[in-house]
């Protein structure tokens, strides 16, 4: 089993390879945004480390969102692409998932009871999902169990509801560029202690991690057709909000539809 995963939904592109004893290869792009000029250079990388070819190729995964609009469109077009070209199924990882699992080991390690992905939506808003760190049946591996549903909210809703939740205790392991745009509300919200902010060298989106979790999903059977790989935004684009509503002019509104 070869498969390679794409993350693009935030600012740095990046690919990885991994096989089915876990090993990763990977590679990233050098630049902000540059999904589009790097995603199949990148991806060409990883697949060069691993020490194979496309062919050798058994699956494509794609971080699927929330994140970046654009990145998230072409992360899951190269995706849906390759899987079409090379008749190999994909793999849709949720972003937010794939955060909080490049988390995990630290925040048990700080004694973290819940983890929460937080990605800027800007306007006090943000793309979460909260888990809670549990280990699987036989307490050898570390795995984490939904907590709060993955979807848009209101930092201070978000907060909010943590507060209420952590009257019975547990720290909140935070990562995300949420923390980027909100860590003062944060800091303002929440007492000092019953939270934790991830570090930055692992803050942010990674291919690594989506290959991770794809692979978990591959080797439990949970694959789709390159047709069936669509992205999961979690709200409307500001123009999509716009033509909704009636605000877009007539030649804007024509190139949306």
């Amino acid at each position: 089993m070869n498969i390679l995963a794409l993350e693009t939904s935030g600012k740095y592109g990046t690919a990885a390879v991994i096989n089915e004893s876990g090993k990763i290869w990977s590679a990233a792009s050098s630049g902000e945004l540059n999904h589009l000029r790097d995603i199949i250079t990148i991806s060409d990388e990883a697949i060069r480390l691993a020490g194979i070819t496309r062919k050798d190729l058994t699956h494509v995964a794609a971080s699927k969102g929330p994140g970046s609009f654009t990145g998230i469109r072409i992360g899951v077009t190269t995706a849906r692409t390759m899987g079409q070209m090379l008749g190999i199924p994909c793999i849709g990882v949720s972003s937010l998932l794939a955060m909080g699992e490049r988390v995990l080991d630290k925040a048990v390690s700080e004694g973290a009871l819940y983890i929460s992905a937080i990605i800027n939506a800007r306007r006090h808003q943000v793309y979460a999902g909260v888990w809670e760190a549990c280990f699987t049946s036989d307490f050898e591996q570390k795995t984490l169990c939904p907590f709060m549903e993955e979807k848009q909210y209101m930092i201070e809703d978000l907060l909010a509801e943590l507060k209420e939740h952590q009257k019975n205790g547990g720290t909140v392991f935070f990562t995300g560029d949420g923390i980027d745009a909100y860590e003062e509300i944060i800091r303002g919200t929440l007492e000092e202690g019953a939270y934790v902010l991830a570090d930055e060298s692992i803050r942010y989106q990674n291919a690594e991690d989506v290959a991770g979790v794809a692979l978990r999903y591959a080797q439990a059977g949970k694959v789709t057709g390159y047709g069936d790989l669509l992205p999961e935004y979690m709200r409307l684009s500001e123009a999509e909000q716009r033509l909704k509503e009636g605000t877009l002019s007539e030649k804007i509104r024509r190139t949306v539809r």
